[in-house]
């Protein structure tokens, strides 16, 4: 039986469903991103609100993209311009939007630098391929620098095996609108390393991403993504590796205002590349770590016969070095240097930027957990910047633990604000934030859980697009006076009924405005999720969530009215190494609009079959 999710923090107890009723929440020392060391970390000493999302997650959920399914998670939500695949798409933490969340695939920024914000576009990735994802919540900015605001994904692709040996996956799936998706993956480990390579391809034909009658053209996705990493023990004391990804994509859109007239020829088309090498040496107690990366991100948007070219890069150096000392003492300590650049049409720009760090994670005794970090950056364009975090953790009981944290953060203004022939405004300065969070956990055993999270961030600064309005399409980006407020509340828990069986909910209010006041677009004040995890005989299992999505503001005049959503999985294993799935989307086909104006998908069904060997 399937964990939905694992559910993490500073002093996470738990947070699975079970796999049974005896691992699901043995968790152990696991990986996780939200401390800048990098090394695997006891959950309980992540030191921030961390969401876990594994493989086996993702084979058993009833969503095919992973945004769809990430907002099945307290604190996230989910908004596309028409279908989850291939449109755009953002993915919200605690009600702060895409240029506030950064965005990372084995270890690579894949935000985009050539985006009116430095954003990652959620509308083209789906769960195929993805064997871990690992969801930051909070101002992180002390850990990751600028744009971590709301908090940070990590998303690893192919995992290698434990043991020695070689892994091989294969899978195929279709269902409606013309949809067909497929991945062909190896692993191998070997003595002194391993190397893995995994090739997917997804393609739909998908449906009118404006809705109203008279938008019957369907709007198609295609793409095919490339991951490959690998990494060799090269003496007792040096470790080198690597990770490379590559992403091609074609997808139709909408012209303004719908359909239009024939031809119907506005798409866009991108290329995705990405590549890490990274060497790890030892000395004495500090364990030394020096990467290098580039990514690059180059869309054609194709309309009315004419192309407009965006093309983004970025390149990185990362040094960091890891002390571990008595009394569970890590110090970790380093710098970096980036630079980006843009280029479409009359628009260009590019900056570097330079930052220092220090992280400092302690236990003074057996129940306190305590983390501290400050960062530095220097940017050509605005200067300098200082962030930090403090957290604290108590274990009251084996079963119960309270935490807290305070940080701040900061988004730089991106080439496009800063450069923009029209609309640019080379004086902005960087949008900077405070936020505060307190929790508290419990486990009452079996597998049963519940957990509270109260959260509350402040933006000032802000960097909002200005319309002048005595210029017919003019305006500016500048620094507006206010500040726009999230706060809220996430409630978690889950039931083990028994080790076939378990009940899983989770609930998050959110009160968000802007700098005026008024509620920020597409987010929901209230939005809940309940579920079953099944095994309900031998070989199959199953998976039923409803999610509930209420009172959300006006969009541009146009009222959002309430939705509920139900989507079913059911699996079964042919074989130890082969299973066979059906997956329905929107189960009772609810006519619904994450953006105003734009289609979502009505009822779904896809069907599969999944190897591994």
């Amino acid at each position: 039986m399937k964990p939905i999710h694992t559910t993490a923090s500073l002093l996470a107890l738990c947070g699975a469903l079970p796999a049974s009723a005896q691992e699901a929440f043995d968790l152990g020392e696991i990986a996780v991103f939200a401390n800048k060391s990098g090394t695997e970390t006891a959950l309980e000493r992540s030191g921030a609100t961390v969401e876990v999302v594994t493989r086996k997650d993702l084979d058993e959920a009833g969503e095919t993209t992973v945004a769809e399914y990430l907002a099945r998670l307290p604190g996230l939500t989910f908004s596309a311009n028409g279908a989850a695949m291939g449109s755009s798409a953002d993915l919200r933490v605690r009600g702060l939007d895409g240029k506030y969340v950064k965005v990372m695939i084995d270890g690579i920024d894949v935000t985009d630098p050539s985006g009116p914000q430095v954003q990652y576009n959620w509308g083209g990735l789906t769960t195929t391929g993805i064997s871990r994802i690992e969801v930051l919540k909070g101002s992180s900015s002390s850990v990751y620098g600028s744009s971590a605001i709301g908090g940070v994904v990590n998303i690893t692709t192919l995992q290698r095996p434990d043991d020695a040996g070689t892994r091989t996956t294969l899978s195929a799936e279709g269902g409606s609108f013309g949809t067909f998706r497929g991945e062909a993956a190896i692993a191998h480990t070997g003595a002194r390393g391993g190397l893995s390579f995994s090739l997917g391809r997804v393609q739909t034909d998908g449906f009118s991403a404006t809705a109203g009658a008279a938008n019957t053209e369907p709007d198609g996705y295609e793409a095919t993504q490339l991951n490959l990493s690998g990494d060799i023990q090269a003496t007792d004391a040096l470790r080198l590796g690597f990770s490379a990804y590559a992403l091609d994509s074609k997808g139709d859109f909408d012209e303004f205002g719908g359909d239009g007239l024939p031809p119907y020829d506005e798409f866009n088309e991108a290329e995705a590349r990405g590549l890490r090498g990274f060497a790890e040496v030892r000395t004495g107690a500090v364990l030394h770590s020096l990467s290098a990366s580039y990514f690059s991100n180059d869309r054609d948007s194709h309309s009315n016969g004419f192309i407009t070219a965006f093309d983004g890069e970025r390149r990185k150096l990362d040094y960091t070095g890891v002390w571990s000392g008595p009394g569970g003492m890590t110090l970790t300590f380093g710098a970096d240097w980036q630079r980006e650049s843009f280029a479409s049409g009359l628009d260009s720009g590019e900056e570097d930027s330079r930052g220092a760090f220090t992280e400092l994670l302690y236990a003074p005794t057996g129940d306190l957990d305590l983390a501290a970090s400050l960062r530095y950056d220097d940017y050509d364009s605005f200067g300098g910047n200082l962030s930090g975090r403090l957290a604290a953790a108590w274990r009251v009981s084996d079963a119960t633990t309270l935490r807290a944290v305070a940080a701040t953060g900061f988004r730089a203004p991106s080439l496009y604000e800063l450069n923009s022939t029209l609309y640019g405004n080379a004086g902005l300065q960087p949008e900077e934030s405070v936020s505060f969070e307190l929790g508290a956990e419990h486990a009452f055993g079996g597998g049963s859980f519940v957990k509270a999270t109260a959260f509350h961030t402040e933006i000032d600064s802000l960097i909002q697009f200005v319309t002048l309005s005595f210029v017919p399409f003019s305006g500016q980006y500048r620094q507006v006076p206010g500040k726009s407020t999230s706060r809220g509340v996430e409630l978690s828990g889950a039931w083990a009924i028994d080790d076939r069986f378990a009940l899983f909910a989770n609930y998050t209010y959110t009160d968000a405005t802007d700098a005026t006041g008024a509620r920020l677009l597409r987010v929901p004040a209230h939005d809940l999720v309940v579920g079953l995890d099944a095994e309900f005989a031998t070989g199959w299992t199953g998976s039923l969530s409803v999610q509930h999505v209420a009172d959300r503001p006006d969009e541009f005049g146009v009222a959002m009215p309430d939705f509920t959503l139900v989507n079913a999985s059911v699996s079964y294993d042919i074989t130890d190494t082969t299973s066979a799935y059906l997956r329905v989307e929107n189960l009772l086909d609810e006519d619904y609009q994450t953006a105003a104006g734009f289609n979502a998908a009505g009822r779904a069904v896809y069907a599969g079959l999944r190897a591994t060997f």
